[in-house]
């Protein structure tokens, strides 16, 4: 429905925002598109989209009355190009050398048009070459090249042993790694945790620190900075690097992981971080301390009855995690789902006795219902509660016998923000 809602603001300049059922949105979406031509772009696309709901979302734009549409589709997935493609996939090469130079000292130095020092340019040039003109490699190398304009500084990087790994794989994993590996302790914490939310997902820089603060990932320095003070300059420490990008929407500034740099964050937080995104999963390691569940593809609301159909899969793979409850610091519920998952939802992490943070996409009625059954909820630090747009906003009921939270510092009442 977000989606659709998305496309619909784009080609027409009403609101819609009273609109809740998802075939009105379509017909809606239609109507405004009959007459005109349109090109839509998809970017990213991954596999979690079964045939039915991919039909159901771009129906409008194959009717009857759509003539001269086109949609262009851009993924990491080559099996997903063939599924969802009508002609042959195109494959993007690294970009020309003269481009790519151009690119690279705009991320080195800044500028594009930089005149740099000869020893300078001379190691430029060889760093460009191993990039092998990959953009997201040249902007995280530049990034980390930018810091210190200097012989040494850029010497030091080409002697890493990640450098060389990149310059026999062109590995963007590698790039990504060098930028990594120079992060403060502290702020890598803060960079991996962060793994854990959705592809895509838009954070307020507000909410991001506190987010990290409750966990104690940002640390003092012998500055008189508050912790929120240290949290903003990691942000900005981690914008700086390429790693988090900065988005705005609706007046407001959002900070978001793109890409492959997720990927990079999943994979080396696996040890203490873990997506349980749909039935798309990684090993679950018996060290992980911090939980994400994802049901944004398993459960899907029926358009024209308003009911989520079961899914009894998603419900066993809560099992894989019934040994690991007890060592949960996070535990992150997004999307919507039905009543049978969130009775084993339920089952499962009554145990979670050291919870420190507990963010959740429920109605006041599951909310009260979980926390009630929480053997000890004394540790949560940070509680947030993302209501559906039709859920009345009220405190939950068993907020009121606060006195059980001795350390909990924010309560969020809110709607939850995804950018794909």
């Amino acid at each position: 429905m977000r989606l659709t809602r998305e496309m619909l603001d784009h080609v027409s300049q009403e609101t819609h925002d009273g609109i809740c059922s998802f075939s009105k949105l379509q017909e809606v979406l239609k109507d405004h598109i009959k007459s005109k031509r349109v090109l839509l772009i998809l970017d990213d696309l991954w596999e979690g989209m079964d045939d039915g709901r991919c039909n159901k979302l771009l129906a409008p734009f194959s009717s009857d009355d759509a003539t001269g549409n086109m949609i262009i589709l851009t993924t990491r997935k080559p099996f997903v190009a063939k599924k969802r493609g009508t002609t042959g996939p195109i494959n993007l090469d690294g970009l020309k050398n003269a481009d790519f130079w151009s690119m690279f000292k705009a991320c080195a130095f800044g500028d594009e048009n930089y005149k740099e020092q000869a020893s300078l340019g001379d190691l430029g040039q060889k760093i460009a070459q191993n990039l092998k003109g990959n953009p997201l490699a040249t902007q995280t190398v530049g990034a980390l090249l930018r810091h210190h304009l200097t012989v040494d500084h850029w010497n030091n990087i080409l002697k890493t042993e990640d450098w060389k790994s990149l310059q026999h794989t062109g590995g963007i994993m590698s790039a990504l790694k060098l930028s990594y590996d120079e992060l403060p302790y502290p702020v890598g914490q803060c960079f991996s945790y962060c793994s854990i939310f959705p592809y895509g997902y838009g954070f307020l820089a507000e909410e991001l620190v506190r987010l990290w603060i409750s966990h104690g990932f940002v640390k003092r320095d012998h500055s008189s900075k508050s912790l929120g003070e240290m949290g903003r300059y990691y942000l900005i420490d981690l914008v700086n690097r390429g790693l988090f990008e900065q988005v705005e929407l609706e007046c407001q500034t959002f900070y978001v992981i793109c890409g492959l740099i997720h990927d990079f964050a999943r994979l080396v937080s696996r040890t203490e971080c873990a997506a349980l995104d749909g039935l798309q999963c990684n090993e679950i390691l018996p060290t992980i301390h911090h939980l994400s569940m994802i049901t944004n593809f398993v459960y899907q609301r029926d358009g024209q009855t308003g009911n989520i159909p079961r899914n009894e899969r998603f419900e066993f793979s809560l099992q894989s995690i019934v040994t690991l409850v007890r060592k949960m610091r996070t535990l992150v519920l997004i999307g919507e789902y039905d009543s049978f998952f969130f009775k084993a939802f339920q089952d499962v992490f009554e145990e979670a006795n050291n919870l420190r943070l507990l963010q959740m996409s429920a109605t006041s009625l599951d909310f009260n219902s979980f926390l009630c059954s929480l053997a000890n909820p004394t540790h949560l630090r940070y509680l947030k509660i993302q209501y559906g747009h039709t859920e009345q906003k009220a405190l939950p009921r068993v907020l009121s016998s606060s006195s059980i939270f001795k350390y909990w510092m924010w309560l969020s009442l809110m709607h939850c923000i995804q950018f794909i």
